[in-house]
């Protein structure tokens, strides 16, 4: 069941989660940005979110992924083992988890952490049961053999050190590929952070600020997205 479930929301997770954001800060708001400790509580889910966020990044800068899927369904070419993915089956969805995680404390209401942030893992941990199903099919042996040496989850920051220093950093593939989840990210932020204003009736103060960086973070998509439709940047390893 959890197999099947995990192949029906891998082609509906980029709608997923948004819809879980949405879902759950309309039923449990986020907290007043005058809230007393809130700056200390916007300020921790920034940082989850620059972990997750860098784990993503550091997974495609140092082996790039050329997809994920095909035609909505999990798909692979070759079992990719490189970079991050020798210490770490998932990295790309730990760095998800940790960002659900973020954008939840980031919006400071306590049941809405834990709801959301269950919620998020449950999705993930479907997506996997689907991805470990078809790999085993794909790969076998092979496959069989990097789970028993490699971690599900977690990658301890020793080895992400040891992998990083180790291997040469493609930051062109990293702003082709990851450009709209960057500009995602920075949206959501901002979105959540005009929530936390205008409940504490400061939005007017915010609003400035708020809209300098989502025009910020446009002007910085259009640019990564011209260099890769014009092709003037290119992965150096993309084959």
């Amino acid at each position: 069941m959890l197999t099947s479930l995990g192949h029906t929301l891998f082609r509906t997770r980029n709608v997923v989660f948004p819809l879980l954001l949405i879902i759950v800060c309309a039923l449990l708001p986020p907290v007043s940005i005058g809230a007393p400790g809130e700056g200390w509580v916007v300020l921790a889910g920034l940082i989850v979110l620059a972990l997750g966020q860098g784990l993503r990044i550091l997974t495609i800068g140092l082996d790039y992924i050329r997809r994920g899927g095909r035609d909505g369904r999990i798909h692979a070419d070759r079992l990719v083992t490189g970079g991050v993915f020798a210490i770490c089956r998932n990295p790309m969805y730990t760095g998800n988890v940790t960002m659900v995680v973020g954008f939840f404390v980031l919006a400071g209401n306590p049941w809405g952490l834990i709801i959301g942030s269950a919620i998020g893992w449950f999705v993930y941990r479907a997506i996997i049961a689907a991805e470990e199903s078809f790999l085993v099919e794909q790969f076998g042996d092979e496959y069989r053999d990097y789970c028993r040496r490699v971690p599900r989850w977690l990658p301890s920051p020793p080895a992400l050190l040891r992998v990083a220093s180790g291997h040469r950093f493609d930051w062109a593939a990293v702003v082709l590929r990851e450009y709209g989840t960057l500009m995602t990210t920075m949206l959501i932020v901002l979105i959540l952070l005009g929530i936390k204003a205008a409940r504490a009736g400061a939005l007017g103060a915010w609003a400035p600020w708020l809209v300098g960086l989502a025009v910020l973070t446009a002007i910085g998509w259009g640019v990564a997205r011209y260099l890769k439709k014009s092709r003037r940047l290119r992965p150096w390893n993309a084959g």
